[in-house]
């Protein structure tokens, strides 16, 4: 098992409300996932949301804000949370609705402090 399966299953064990968790890079191409709720069109919705998220970073950039280093969407069906590992690579995360996004941003935070030096 790689340290990137490793990381999505500490995620999902700390967050019981997981549907998907991803590593993506923000071409929108998943690079490990870990699949707890069967949804068919989760992976067009990351590969939606991907695009949000380079619409966010290029604004976050152009205003002078800094590098974005989460962003979270949530719906009537659903949570999504996007944070930052580096600036070409995020954790994504599709939660059950009413889910604890505190307690998930910060295992994902968590993991993405790890799962960064895999990508220097």
């Amino acid at each position: 098992m790689s340290g990137f399966a490793d990381a999505l299953k500490q995620i999902a064990a700390r967050v019981p409300e997981s549907q998907v968790l991803m590593i993506m890079g923000t071409d929108g191409i998943p690079i490990e996932k870990l699949v707890l709720k069967q949804d068919p069109n989760m992976e067009a919705v990351a590969a939606e949301y991907t695009t949000l998220l380079r619409a966010s970073v290029t604004a976050a950039a152009d205003t002078g804000l800094g590098a974005l280093n989460e962003l979270a969407v949530v719906t009537e069906k659903m949570t999504t949370l996007l944070v930052g590992i580096t600036p070409d690579y995020f954790l994504f995360a599709a939660l059950e609705p009413g889910a604890l996004a505190g307690r998930a941003r910060f295992a994902m935070r968590m993991a993405s402090l790890g799962l960064e030096k895999e990508f220097v």
